[in-house]
């Protein structure tokens, strides 16, 4: 007989990987079956860690077991307060006439609990203003505003010439397409200047282009009054007036700062008064369609809050524009129905051409947009050179120097020129805020950016004077003068044109009472700043 050799045990690796590959799978079928049987429990307590021979070992144990019981009673508590919010909910649908999906509804999350509350307040809210409303249609809610974005490539993001041009080089190419927008689509123009530099947020060829265009009728919106005292109100409305028609207004509610000026000018007096003109224009124009009203300005001059403030006027509890305290919020045209004859216009802000642009250096001009806040943060490769026009801005009025100095606890710093005063008071601000490298080194780049951010947000007090008070003595003796000596006035023909269309347009919408009522205001505003000093 013969004996068969015997065979070896071993299996190939593609067998043994098999196997344990199946293994694996039963094993984790066993385990998800083991957490869905209800008759499966743990091993045993878990030891709280407490010695045995420990005294006090069987009222610690009471206690663990008197919190559990506690912490059950406070889950049963809100699983019943979930409920009945889902119940409560349910019912004001259904008594609103509403189809809800119970599915949908939220049950064991603490955050599905507060929508549920918030969405059943403001479902009562809207049952008992619909109650005590009635019929009535004739004012004016958030659900009467008709809201309509146009998405239009402005900036053409799509087009590959524009790799590597800055953000100022795409606004220069989209002034052209959002200007003509606008001004087609528009019956009127609210151009928005910034108060505390008007005259860097104008610009004479947005002016000359309204101008050209036939039936157009163009408005200079004084935005931001809070942020200068009433002297200086007072004179950049007596230079703009001669121009154009002007408006103060505050579109917002205050400044962040607790300093802020011309207290009267509230929110409600200026947007009330602005919509009461354009109200009159509608009148008076005897259009059979509504009226379009397109707002236009630099960035962050507070052009969509001049909106929120107008339809605010018109009984809208929420905001119709998006704002922020940083440019580039709007970016598309947006269109807001106040009602049936009033449509305003939105659009984004736009660096318009200047006259004395070209004769300034890139640093220069990049310097005074920002400090018109006109650049947002990330588009600032330095600072130094912005901070450094804004302290020899403010040193040129002892009440802004003042205020500077108080602002930022600033010790007495020895500097022969602005330069080497900003460059220590940087590295004051630096050690001040924590705004340091590595080393303990005073980051310049970031001090700068917060002492911008101050400017932007309106904690820092300066503004800038009109170039008519700049003007000495001497030149307006000699002007005085000249005019004696002649007996003819020297007065062009082009600002007697610019008189003349001032008062028409004024009458349009009857702005003679609204300046009348706006001056006392500002004058009652001197005689008490005047009073107080």
């Amino acid at each position: 007989m013969r004996v068969r050799k015997r065979t070896s045990k071993r299996t190939s690796t593609r067998m043994r990987e098999g196997i344990k590959k199946k293994a694996n799978a039963q094993h984790r079928k066993e385990r998800k079956k083991a957490k869905t049987d209800p008759t499966w429990k743990s091993r045993g307590k878990k030891d709280p860690g407490i010695p045995a021979n420990f005294p006090y070992k069987a009222k610690i144990l009471e206690e663990i077991e008197a919190k559990k019981l506690k912490d059950l009673e406070e889950k049963q508590l809100q699983k019943q307060q979930r409920l009945l919010a889902k119940q409560e909910a349910l019912r004001l649908a259904q008594m609103n006439g509403q189809m809800v999906d119970e599915s949908a509804l939220p049950d064991d999350d603490e955050n599905g609990l507060a929508a549920l509350v918030e969405s059943a307040q403001h479902a009562a809210q809207e049952y008992n203003n619909n109650q005590g409303s009635g019929n009535n249609n004739s004012v004016s809610t958030q659900d009467d505003l008709e809201v309509v974005d146009y998405d239009i490539d402005f900036y053409g993001s799509n087009d590959d010439d524009d790799e590597g041009e800055s953000e100022l080089e795409k606004s220069r190419k989209a002034y052209d397409k959002i200007f003509k927008s606008v001004i087609d689509a528009s019956d009127v123009i609210l151009y928005v200047l910034d108060a505390r530099d008007p005259e860097g947020t104008r610009s004479r060829k947005v002016e000359q282009a309204v101008l050209q265009s036939q039936g157009k009728r163009l408005i200079l919106i004084l935005n931001k009054v809070d942020l200068v005292p009433p002297y200086v109100l007072e004179q950049w409305l007596n230079v703009l007036k001669s121009s154009f028609p002007t408006i103060p207004l505050r579109a917002s509610p205050g400044a962040t700062n607790g300093t802020s000026f011309n207290k009267k000018l509230t929110q409600t007096v200026t947007a009330s008064a602005l919509l009461e003109a354009l109200k009159t224009y509608s009148h008076n124009s005897n259009l059979k369609r509504s009226i379009v009203v397109g707002v236009i300005g630099y960035p962050n001059v507070g052009k969509s809050s001049v909106i929120n403030a107008i339809t605010a006027r018109r009984g809208s509890h929420t905001k119709a524009c998006p704002v922020g305290n940083q440019a580039g919020v709007t970016t598309s045209l947006r269109e807001v129905k106040v009602d049936n004859k009033l449509k305003i216009l939105d659009s984004p802000g736009i660096c318009f051409p200047s006259e004395t642009s070209t004769k300034k250096s890139k640093v220069e001009h990049e310097a005074e947009l920002t400090l018109l806040n006109a650049l947002p943060s990330k588009y600032i490769v330095d600072p130094y050179p912005a901070v450094l026009m804004l302290v020899k801005r403010l040193s040129q009025n002892d009440e802004m120097t003042e205020s500077f100095k108080k602002l930022y606890d600033l010790p007495p710093i020895p500097a022969n020129d602005a330069d080497t005063f900003t460059k220590h008071f940087l590295i004051h601000i630096a050690r001040k805020r924590g705004r340091l490298g590595k080393g303990g080194i005073p980051n310049l780049a970031s001090a700068g950016l917060s002492v911008l951010n101050d400017w932007r947000d309106g904690k820092i007090l300066g503004w800038v004077l009109p170039n008519a008070s700049k003007t000495s003595s001497t030149e307006l003796q000699e002007a005085q003068q000249q005019t004696i000596g002649t007996g003819i006035s020297q007065a062009p023909a082009k600002e007697q044109e610019q008189t003349s269309i001032v008062s028409e347009w004024s009458k349009e919408f009857d702005l003679d009472g609204l300046f009348s009522s706006l001056d006392n205001v500002i004058s009652s505003q001197n005689a008490d700043t005047e009073m107080d000093a």
